[in-house]
Formats: structure tokens, C-alpha cells, sequence
């Protein structure tokens, strides 16, 4: 028995969906990751629900459903603003793309759980009730810290070749040992990983970098040789002995852009214009590019020098990458032993300086440069540009103090 989040509102969905399966003569049960973070004290993010009902009978029972996955019995009912998978269960027969089942038979709970992945994501519970069904001994391995594969780990693994990736996911989030002969098994099918779509991959690697553990995740990549596989522009070693050090002294927690944070210090070794080329062919948008590219571009400039003036630095620290980059380079710096004087001096600034330091409303514009005689062109930004460096530096408060300014990049006549 586990205690329930009764009053959560995608569990008291999840439970209707059940109880609406069962009173209509079915067995139904929260099943997967969900259930595994509820036995942690977690509230899950979402809930799978594995019936014996038939596709067509949870699309009669339901107002609202997606037809997802109905060739492999997996339905996605609406309710109360929130969306549930709901599959039958099932058997797989064959893995031909080494993704998805060939074919499936439908079954029964025990011979459904017997097809998952790892124990702990293996049980079934009771919403009504708190009641755990367990076959796999998952109960035993999340009480002893272990991430194991149900039954042959090879044929896991044959079946889907982003489950070794996963398995390290797991590793990450729980902070558990990956048990022997799964773990010698993800080293055999470490090169399967290669036949993953990049996108599945990049996924995986977004929720590792969100554990608490990625340090470890990187280590157990160089173990496994998944890393090389994944990322063969980097060294494995270089991985394993600094960034994955550089990892462990990231915050355990904080904003969700922490992933962002992990990835650019993975990359970090490649530099923001190679590492950029990397996320390309692992198919990340381009807005998690750029993100990660100015994060790396923004850490070379705090290590670079201590700025010239007021204006230099508050151009670095308003920039709005800079508590990643900061954090980035603090944990990079600290696993190579380097100095982190310039790193300390950033962050002095940016907890100091408030907005109105950094962002000021323009006293002159583009305009006014050409009223003063400036002519078209590139020396209208640069002038404009010392107008923003004066601002800043707390020089010029009013517009005639800019416009003295501008005069001075003014052509004679």
C-alpha cells in the first residue's frame, strides 16, 4: 500500500478514467512511471492506465479519445482537461525497426508487464486502494537501489535500442546502480544506439540533464561506450575525468533551464560554433541553438578579462544567458582547479546591479545622429553606440549631454 495524492487533479482524473473501465466489467490499473513516483513520494506528471478492455470498447466508454496507437491497443482518453494513454493489455511479437512491436497480441497484466523495460517501471497500483501489484520484483529492486531490465536484458534491448539510454536516464534521475548483467548488456547493444531517430535521442538526453545526477549519467555513458556513440566529437575520457566532475558541482536544483545549463558544459570543450553543429544533427530547435550557443558565447566572455568600465561589464551581465553562464563556467572552472576570480567578479555584479542600471530608456535616436551631420551608415550605429557606453558608464543623463556626443562623430562641413 502507497499513500495516494488524492486532491491532485490529474490523479482524480486518472482514477475516473479507471473506475469508469472497471464499473463497466474491466480491469484497469495505474501502470509505469507513475507509479514508481508515487512509491518515491513524488506527484507524477502524467499517468498510463492498462486495461483489459478492447480499443473499441475504451472509445464507447469515453467522450473524448485520440486514436494514437489503436493497432497496438493504446487509446488517449480526455477528461477534465487532462489527456490519459490507455492501452490493452498487450504482448509484443517481433522488434523488425528495433522500436516499435511488429505485431501484438492482447493479454493479460502479468504477461503486459512481462514486455516493459526496466522492474521499476514495472507495477501496476490500485487508485482506489494504494495496492501494489508487483511481477517483476520491481518493489525489491526500488528498495535496494537498482535499475534492472525485466527478464533477458539482450532481448530488451534488441526490442527497443533506446533502452540502454534510457536505463542511464533512470540511473540519473534515481541515482541507483544499474545491475550487472543489465549494465553488460547495454555495453553489448551500446552501437544500436546509432539507429535511433536523433530526436528520441535528444529527448532522452533533455531529461538527463534535468536529474539531479547528470555527473553520474555522463560516467555511466563513457562505461557503457554509449557516450562515444552519441557524441563522437568529444573525448571520452575528457568526459568522464573533468565534465562529468564539472556536472556534479552544478545545483541540484533550480529553474527549468538547467538542462540548458548541462548540456552547454558537455559541449563546452567544442566551443559555441561546434557545439552549435552538434546539437544541429541531434535535431534540437533552434531556439535551444542559439540558447546554448550565447550561454557558451557569454562564459568566454566573463573568463576572457576583467572589462574596461562600467559599460563592458553591464553589457555582459544584463545579457539574459548569464546566471546559466555563470553557473556553467563556476562548475567548469572548479573541476579543473582554475581560478575563479573572474567568475566571482560577474557575480558580484549581476546580484548588485538592478535593472535600471542595465537598461536605460535611448536619449537619442538614429535621427537625431543625421540632424547632427552624421552621415548614413556604419558611423551612425558607432556613434549611438558611445551615446549607450556613456549611458551606462554614468556619464550622460540627458539628451543635450548625448547630443554633445554625437556631434563629435559628425562629419565636417
Amino acid at each position: 500500500m502507497i499513500s495516494l495524492p488524492v486532491g491532485d487533479a490529474n490523479f482524480d482524473g486518472a482514477r475516473e478514467v479507471v473506475s469508469i473501465l472497471r464499473r463497466a466489467g474491466h480491469e484497469a490499473w495505474i501502470v509505469g512511471g507513475a507509479v514508481r513516483d508515487m512509491i518515491f513520494g513524488a506527484i507524477p506528471p502524467d499517468y498510463d492506465i492498462a486495461t483489459s478492455a478492447l480499443p473499441e470498447q475504451i472509445i464507447k466508454l469515453f467522450k473524448k479519445t485520440v486514436l494514437v496507437g489503436v493497432q497496438f491497443g493504446v487509446i488517449r482518453v480526455r477528461l477534465k482537461g487532462f489527456e490519459y494513454e490507455v492501452a490493452t493489455f498487450r504482448t509484443d511479437v517481433g522488434y523488425s525497426d528495433g522500436r516499435r512491436p511488429d505485431a501484438v497480441r492482447f493479454t493479460n497484466l502479468f504477461e503486459d508487464v512481462q514486455r516493459r523495460d526496466f522492474s521499476i517501471n514495472g507495477l501496476a497500483l490500485d487508485p482506489e486502494t494504494g495496492e501494489i501489484i508487483d511481477h517483476v520484483g520491481g518493489q525489491q529492486d526500488l528498495n535496494a537501489g537498482v535499475i534492472r531490465a525485466i527478464g533477458d536484458p539482450n532481448q530488451r534491448f534488441s526490442e527497443d535500442h533506446l533502452r540502454p539510454l534510457r536505463a542511464v536516464r533512470f540511473a540519473t534521475k534515481t541515482g541507483f546502480q544499474i545491475e550487472k548483467s543489465t549494465l553488460e548488456a547495454i555495453k553489448k547493444h551500446a552501437q544500436s544506439i546509432s539507429t535511433v531517430s536523433n530526436e528520441r535521442i535528444a529527448e532522452e538526453l533533455c531529461k538527463m540533464c534535468l536529474a539531479p545526477n547528470v555527473g553520474l549519467g555522463i560516467r555511466l555513458l563513457v562505461e557503457t561506450g554509449l557516450f562515444s556513440q552519441i557524441f563522437p566529437e568529444l573525448s571520452p575520457e575528457l568526459a568522464a575525468n573533468v565534465l562529468a566532475k564539472a556536472l556534479d558541482n552544478l545545483p541540484k536544483s533550480g529553474d527549468e533551464n538547467r538542462w540548458i545549463v548541462a548540456l552547454a558544459v558537455i559541449l563546452w570543450p567544442l566551443g559555441p560554433n561546434q557545439a552549435a553543429e552538434v546539437l544541429k544533427r541531434l535535431r534540437y530547435s533552434n531556439k535551444v541553438i542559439d540558447e546554448i550557443r550565447a550561454t557558451m558565447e557569454l562564459g568566454a566572455a566573463i573568463d576572457a578579462a576583467f572589462p574596461k568600465d562600467d559599460a563592458a561589464a553591464k553589457k555582459i551581465v544584463r545579457q539574459s544567458q548569464i546566471c546559466q553562464a555563470l553557473d556553467a563556467l563556476t562548475a567548469i572552472k572548479t573541476a579543473q582547479g582554475l581560478s575563479l576570480d573572474t567568475v566571482d567578479y560577474f557575480s558580484t555584479l549581476a546580484s548588485s546591479w538592478t535593472k535600471s542600471d542595465l537598461f536605460f530608456e535611448r536619449l537619442v535616436t538614429g535621427q537625431d545622429a543625421l540632424n547632427q551631420g552624421i552621415p548614413p551608415g556604419p558611423k551612425v550605429a558607432t556613434a549611438l553606440a558611445a551615446v549607450e557606453d556613456a549611458q551606462l558608464n554614468g556619464q550622460v543623463t540627458t539628451k543635450e549631454q548625448a547630443l554633445e556626443i554625437l556631434k563629435r562623430f559628425a562629419t565636417p562641413k
